[in-house]
């Protein structure tokens, strides 16, 4: 997996989180009954977060082996 990639895959998960916690404040902030937007898109982005830990693509899985990815090897140095 290239460097972009993980850096793409960085951003959203990031975001994932910022999200889930916006979403906690407008619950809180809602006074004594929780916001149902704020709850459903703390939730939303939880199961994002969930899905993205828990369901990695084949082709990640190939090129990364117990030594990190494959393609990492350095030259000329």
């Amino acid at each position: 997996m290239d460097d972009v990639t993980l850096l793409r895959r960085t951003v959203r998960r990031c975001t994932a989180v910022v999200v889930t916690m916006l979403g906690l404040v407008i619950a809180a902030l809602a006074g004594s009954t929780a916001s149902p937007f704020g709850v459903a898109i703390s939730f939303g982005a939880l199961l994002y977060l969930a899905g993205s830990l828990v369901f990695v693509p084949e082709s990640d899985r190939a090129n990364d082996g117990d030594d990190g990815p494959a393609d990492r090897s350095e030259s000329g140095t």
